[in-house]
């Protein structure tokens, strides 16, 4: 896309992918869906790590740790890759300006600039380390720094590509959303979220959350926290790894729900909430008007990052070098052979295959430094999970189950 003139669209775009907030309002679903769950390679080695994933309105950019350096790949929606750039490194969290694409690396400690084209354009120095968390509100870039001391976020100009003000907040926080008029920061070591004057960084209201607090997004009407645990690995702990929904207009506390352990990386698909449960190796999905729990599907290892490009479920394993893809489609619940819907791809799966799917050929519209040929010209993606029959509990029957679920009365 060229830049400049098409500014205005660009924005459009931006605020396409601001509008996924918006698209439903908790209208019941039907009451069986199929998905294929699919597993695509990216990075350069099996070593590599993949520990964002982002939905521009149009691209897939996925955040890579390779062994030589954090990379960021473009992707069409079909999985063909487009380009990748040298960022800096343990690329983790992404936003979209409208123009261009803003990655945090959080050892690195700054700030990368990539246009459309995946040509690094900026790099920004920040005043505290370990950025972690990013939004963009319309008008500014907001990074949380949670690095030791830091306790702070960061506002970018994307015009000048220069820091405004950094305000100090909470113990560690990760996470930032924006509700359209205020700004909203996860405090995860002190357990709780802040309302922050989009203006003048002043803290204008605290609420608790679970333990942990990490990634928050914000429904349209609702904020939502996925909650954590220190501890990275091992067995769940007692009041961890669970959701927060807090009313956005006066910060009512609607309930916390137990998911997964450790649950890192949200998005909102229209009607659902996904949460990426890191020590479990799945994902939850949740519908949003009443919370009910519509499935569980297995992911790579660590699911830390997840996108919704308006169809597929993308979902970015930091424990590998991969991306699973959560495919809706229509399949027979007696078979699992027939045409499998990916993107803009069609597979056919003869049901007594085994092993890998080709790929179709990967795109690339300009060489690409340090990979290998086979890297270049195709990838393995795996056969796909079918998955069949999830029944959706009616609303009305849903409260003896939440009783056990939710951490409420």
């Amino acid at each position: 896309m060229i830049r400049g003139p098409n500014w205005t669209h660009n924005c459009a775009r931006a605020a396409l992918v601001l509008a996924f907030v918006a698209l439903g309002n908790g209208a019941a679903l039907a009451a069986t869906e199929n998905f294929n769950v699919f597993t695509l390679v990216v990075g350069d080695s099996p070593a590599s790590s993949a520990n964002g994933v982002f939905f521009d309105g149009q691209f897939i950019w996925v955040a890579i740790q390779n062994p030589d350096g954090g990379v960021l790949e473009k992707l069409s929606t079909s999985g063909y890759l487009l380009s990748t750039t040298h960022v800096g490194n343990a690329p983790v969290e992404m936003a979209y300006d409208g123009q261009d694409i803003w990655v945090s690396n959080y050892t690195s400690s700054f700030l990368s600039v990539v246009d459309e084209n995946g040509i690094l354009i900026n790099t920004i120095s920040l005043p505290a380390e370990n950025p972690e968390g990013l939004l963009f509100d319309g008008k500014y870039i907001w990074t949380a720094n949670n690095g030791l001391n830091a306790n702070s976020v960061s506002k970018i100009d994307v015009v000048t590509k220069t820091i405004k003000n950094t305000y100090i907040v909470g113990l560690d926080p990760d996470g930032v959303a924006f509700d359209g008029t205020y700004i909203w920061v996860t405090n995860s070591n002190n357990n709780d979220v802040w309302k922050l004057d989009r203006d003048t960084g002043e803290q204008l209201a605290s609420y608790p959350t679970g333990i942990f607090p990490l990634s928050i997004i914000f429904d349209g009407r609702n904020m939502w926290i996925g909650n954590g645990t220190s501890v990275n690995v091992g067995a769940p702990v007692p009041g961890v790894g669970s959701l927060s929904k807090i009313r956005a207009a006066d910060g009512a506390n609607l309930g916390t729900f137990a998911v997964g352990n450790h649950v890192r990386g949200l998005v909102y698909d229209g009607t659902s909430i996904w949460t990426c449960n890191s020590n479990d190796n799945t994902v939850s999905r949740l519908r949003a008007a009443d919370v009910a729990l519509l499935g569980t599907y297995s992911t790579g290892i660590a699911p830390r990052g997840i996108a919704f490009d308006g169809t597929n479920i993308w979902i970015a394993n930091s424990g590998e070098n991969t991306l699973t893809v959560i495919s809706p489609v229509a399949v027979s619940a007696a078979s699992n052979s027939g045409p499998v819907a990916f993107g803009n791809s069609t597979l056919t799966k003869p049901a007594t295959q085994l092993g890998a799917i080709p790929f179709p050929g990967r795109a690339v519209n300009r060489p690409y430094h340090g990979r290998s040929p086979q890297r270049e010209v195709g990838v393995a993606i795996s056969i796909p999970e079918v998955v069949t029959v999830r029944t959706v509990v009616p609303a009305k029957s849903v409260s003896s189950m939440l009783n056990l679920l939710l951490d409420v009365d």
